[in-house]
């Protein structure tokens, strides 16, 4: 199993305290096998992980997680930024536009409540064009989790998971586990569309897959 922690940010983005040259010693210390920085809104902050992953010989792969009017996407494959499209458009816009251009953008923690507003919830079932949901976050409650795990299987679309880490210690809560290792961007959509892969949590200190 190859293990991808698919939802981090760092002080790159603005909002979170963890430092890029943190990332690595943290993602290996956790047993993680690549990591997946999603900046908001902008794939071009994350640019400075391409020379530490090339000094670390570590997979780092780049994405970016979108404000869209009901809730927040998860965008991987496209190399989009704020001139692509402004933030609180409407998210089945935002995901068809993803698609069209190739890449794959997954509902992020669809019935969390609190800062980021009201959450997307069951309008999540009314999405077309998903592969996938953000089903176990390591920043939300249980029964968030639970709720959007019960949604991908009403969708009958795979789950992802992510740590959605802002300080260092939550970086590696949550993760994906592939079936293959994944060596680009490119590998990761396809992966994430063909759906040979799946959620799991960070109970040990140290990552492992167990579908159990």
């Amino acid at each position: 199993m190859f293990r991808i922690d698919l939802h981090i940010h760092t002080t790159l983005g603005g909002d979170s305290a963890i430092r890029p040259a943190e990332v690595v010693a943290q993602a290996r210390r956790m047993g993680l096998d690549g990591v997946c920085i999603t900046e908001h809104h902008a794939y071009d902050l994350s640019r400075p992980f391409e020379g530490i992953a090339a000094r670390e010989n570590f997979p780092i792969f780049r994405g970016l997680e979108y404000r869209a009017a009901e809730g927040h996407l998860l965008i991987y494959g496209v190399r989009a930024g704020k001139s692509d499209f402004l933030p609180g458009l409407p998210m089945q816009t935002v995901l068809d536009w993803v698609n069209q251009r190739g890449g794959v953008a997954i509902p992020a923690h669809p019935y969390q409540n609190g800062l980021i507003g009201c959450a997307l919830g069951d309008r999540v079932l009314a999405l077309q064009g998903l592969v996938a949901l953000e089903t176990l976050n390591g920043s939300v409650s249980a029964d968030d989790n639970r709720y959007a795990h019960e949604a991908a299987g009403r969708l009958g679309v795979k789950g992802i998971g992510g740590s959605d880490a802002h300080g260092i210690q939550a970086l590696g809560r949550a993760y994906t586990c592939f079936s293959d290792p994944i060596g680009s961007e490119a590998e990761l959509v396809k992966a994430l569309r063909v759906g040979a892969y799946f959620p799991q949590s960070n109970g040990t200190g140290r990552a492992i897959c167990n579908r159990a």
